[in-house]
């Protein structure tokens, strides 16, 4: 069971408590929606979408998260500016969950999104997902005239694609960049591309909390989305344990949040991830600790 010795801070980001002791506060589960070809996206440049499949499927969302005890996020993917705004839009009025901010690498749809959120009363509730070690003094320049607080920090390059060493150095430098900008609220993604960089972003995330004591995660969805072999050699009624698989590697391990990819994936992730939130919580009963509701161990154990 994983340790850290240096202060572990909770952050509160629209409502929503990520970071800490791992088995105190419940995992957050961060489901990607509008990505390409998502078939609830009926027009990716204008960001039309149908409203009616999208209701229902949040209404799914909200209640596995309520039924687990485990708080979601959502990542909203928007490949153009005029998308990025439409979506934030929608959805802040279908839900009260996080949104963040996903231009698919593109800064200048990410500070898109920005502005609506100013614009929209909308800036606790946003997460600008992501800072890169691509950014350069523009965009923090904007983010702190539009006064955001709250980033994703991507600590993943060519460069550091073989290194947890280097991943974690990118998390100084970064870091260090987003707070002078006004960056309040800051999240690790330790960045995965396929099964081995997982085992590295695991292992740059635990050393990334234990310095800086900040909320880390990673898309560990995709160690499978980008592996075409499974399917191959199982079939594809391998690929969902395999995509629950990969999201319990980093909690285990005592990351604060996973990426678990589309929300469609939530019914089987959820649940597991709330197993694995409540046997971390029991490795708190020899200190006399215990976690508040709502938990998964109030709800799933």
């Amino acid at each position: 069971m994983q340790q850290f010795d240096s202060e572990q801070k909770t952050l509160d980001i629209g409502g929503v408590k990520v970071g800490g002791r791992p088995g105190l506060i419940p995992t957050v589960m961060v489901g990607s929606i509008f990505y390409s070809k998502d078939k609830l996206v009926v027009d990716e440049r204008t960001g039309k979408i149908d409203k009616s499949k999208t209701e229902m499927m949040l209404q799914k969302l909200a209640d596995v998260s309520e039924k687990t005890g485990l708080p979601s996020m959502l990542d909203v993917v928007g490949t153009t500016s005029e998308a990025i705004q439409n979506y934030l839009g929608i959805l802040a009025d279908m839900t009260d969950m996080p949104l963040l901010i996903d231009g698919s690498g593109s800064s200048e749809v990410n500070l898109a999104g920005l502005v609506a959120a100013r614009e929209a009363g909308l800036l606790n509730r946003v997460v600008l997902n992501s800072l890169t070690p691509e950014d350069g003094d523009d965009v923090y320049e904007a983010i702190q005239e539009l006064g955001a607080k709250n980033a994703v920090i991507l600590t993943f390059s060519n460069v550091a694609m073989p290194s947890a060493v280097k991943r974690a150095e990118l998390a100084d430098e970064i870091l260090e960049k987003a707070q002078r900008a006004g960056i309040t609220n800051a999240m690790f993604d330790t960045g995965v591309v396929d099964l081995l960089t997982l085992g590295l972003a695991c292992k740059a995330l635990v050393s990334i909390k234990e310095k800086h004591g900040l909320p880390v995660g990673c898309g560990a969805h995709n160690a499978v989305a980008m592996r075409g072999g499974l399917v191959k050699k199982f079939g594809k009624k391998a690929k969902e344990p395999a995509f629950v698989g990969s999201s319990l590697m980093p909690v285990v391990l005592g990351a604060d949040f996973v990426l678990y990819g589309p929300i469609k994936h939530a019914s089987v992730t959820f649940p597991a991830v709330a197993m694995i939130d409540v046997a971390l919580s029991g490795s708190l009963l020899e200190d006399r600790l215990r976690p508040e509701r709502p938990h998964p161990r109030y709800l799933v154990g």
